[in-house]
């Protein structure tokens, strides 16, 4: 067996709690055997019966190592195990039996990982000031159990949408297929919180586990990690894997503005981007050394140089930022994605690529990583290779609708639809399910209408891109997409006025993108599209 085939073997063994089985096994086995001997001559029993305990400890022993390889036990008693997908590589074709079929061409994939959605911890602390600091230490619970790769976390963004809701549990495990769910409340008082958590099977809406931590604020960053490790135990998953990968800071005040910061740069319009700058520079005034508040500073700059102005200030201050995480905090994964952004966005592909990498060695499952790295591949025009990353991004986070949607418009590029005849169906169905959610999410408006258009259905395409810039008249992203939809579904002059009003809110863009999506096709040649687009600069 190669060296990588027993890494991930010894792997399976501590994940399948193999070898923690051993260990108790042996000493529990010699326990027995040095009380027989105490007691077995005072009752006078014959001499072989020592021996034959001794025999049975062994005989136990291998039995011991199966049943705890084939079985786990969970709060619904004992289960078959699973194996991970590593796992399942070393095994001969056939021998694993396979879940469901997957979809024609889509990345294959037999998830049964614990599925587990943390829900916004409600705040308590009657000021709604305070409201960004429970959204904060949620994300950061959710953050911290993304890392395990026998957990299946629910994204931020469908888990926030039930943030108020008056459903209960089973309903909105139900919504989000989940089996576990994570509720809670946060209660900040001067200069200490009170954190009360819960994890609630769904099935049977029974409590897993329930604790409440009573703090100084300066402990918050130990009190997430305690609660995230007490859900793994709660789940009968290995805690070694959850890991601390640095880039943390000690400072509440900082920690307050990076909360901030990331509130603002989940929403994504050019206000909110502008914003999310503002908090994450604040949080590096306070604390310098902060790495996750100068990864947050340059993926806002990114974005903002990919889609409202890409000035030379903006790409500068990317690259500095990234730089700058990735000196603070060499083995977080955040910051290598990060610093991979930054040089995509300033066309530096094959050096954005090497972060990237190292990032994935870091964190394999790391969504952010995956997602941007598709996205700086595609630039590049290497759309084989950013259709692969986005559906690994997908399987990351089955719930996202993105990288879904990229997808299918990779294999277009690639003129391969046939390939995957449903991957536009299958993207719409998880945008409409977004919709139902947040019928307001311009991502989701920005990218549906160009599948509606895949499907046929023209009149509700342009009237979704239609919604989304009454939304944001004056947002880059909003229009480009927009203009993206009316050439494609062949309106040439919609097509031609939406990027002409995408221009007006950007100083320049970079064409790299352009250059190899096919939804400009119909008005590549066109003589006032050139003229938009000529005098860009080429990455």
């Amino acid at each position: 067996m190669p060296a990588t085939g027993l890494k991930t073997f010894w792997s399976e063994l501590r994940r399948r709690k193999v070898v923690r089985v051993a260990v108790v096994y042996i000493i529990v086995a010699w326990l027995l055997i040095q009380i027989a001997e105490v007691i077995f001559e005072p009752l006078q029993l014959p001499d072989w019966s020592l021996t034959l305990v001794i025999v049975l400890a062994a005989l136990g022993f291998p039995l011991a190592l199966v049943l705890a390889w084939a079985l786990e036990l969970t709060p619904e008693g004992l289960q078959r195990e699973q194996p991970t997908k590593e796992a399942q590589a070393l095994v001969p074709a056939g021998a694993i039996e396979k879940g469901p079929a997957a979809a024609p061409g889509a990345a294959a994939r037999t998830d049964t990982r614990r599925a587990i959605a943390v829900l916004p911890l409600a705040n308590m602390s009657g000021d709604p000031e305070n409201e960004f600091f429970s959204d904060g230490i949620t994300e950061e619970i959710l953050n911290l159990l993304a890392r395990i790769p026998d957990l299946r976390v629910i994204s931020r963004t469908s888990s926030f949408s039930f943030k108020n809701t008056t459903l209960d549990i089973p309903a909105i495990a139900q919504r989000l297929g989940v089996d576990i769910v994570l509720e809670g409340s946060v209660r900040r008082m001067g200069q200490r919180v009170r954190i009360v958590a819960q994890l609630i099977d769904a099935a049977n809406d029974a409590h897993l586990w329930a604790a409440g931590y009573d703090r100084e604020l300066e402990d918050i960053f130990a009190v997430q990690s305690e609660i995230a490790r007490s859900i793994v135990d709660a789940m009968n998953l290995d805690p070694e894997t959850c890991v601390d990968c640095g880039g943390q800071t000690t400072n509440v005040d900082a920690y307050d503005y990076y909360l901030r910061g990331r509130q603002y740069f989940h929403q994504t319009t050019e206000t909110n981007l502008k914003f999310a700058r503002q908090m994450f520079s604040k949080a590096i005034e306070i604390d310098p050394d902060y790495a996750r508040a100068y990864a947050g500073l340059a993926d806002t700059e990114s974005f903002i140089a990919q889609w409202q102005d890409r000035s030379p200030d903006h790409l500068q201050a990317a690259d500095d930022a990234s730089r700058r995480a990735l000196e603070l905090a060499p083995n977080l994964a955040e910051a290598h994605a990060s610093r991979g952004f930054a040089l995509s966005s300033n066309g530096k592909y094959e050096q954005a690529a090497r972060q990237f990498e190292q990032a994935l060695t870091l964190d394999p499952q790391h969504y952010e990583t995956l997602y941007l790295y598709g996205r700086s591949r595609f630039a590049e025009g290497k759309l084989e290779q950013a259709l692969d990353l986005w559906r690994r991004a997908h399987e990351s986070q089955p719930d996202e609708f993105q990288s879904l949607a990229l997808a299918s418009g990779a294999l277009k590029a690639l003129n391969r639809q046939t390939e995957d005849p449903e991957a536009s169906a299958r993207a719409l169905q998880a945008i409409e399910k977004r919709l139902e959610l947040n019928p307001d999410d311009l991502r989701a408006l920005s990218l549906g209408p160009g599948l509606l258009v895949d499907l046929g259905r023209t009149d509700d395409a342009l009237a979704m891109a239609d919604r989304a810039v009454a939304l944001a008249p004056n947002d880059g992203a909003v229009l480009h997409n927009a203009a993206c939809t009316y050439a494609y579904a062949g309106q040439t002059e919609q097509a031609i006025e939406l990027f002409r009003r995408r221009m007006k809110t950007a100083g320049t863009i970079h064409t790299d993108w352009i250059d190899h999506d096919p939804d400009f096709d119909s008005i590549r040649d066109d003589p006032r599209f050139i003229a938009l687009i000529s005098g860009q600069p080429k990455a």
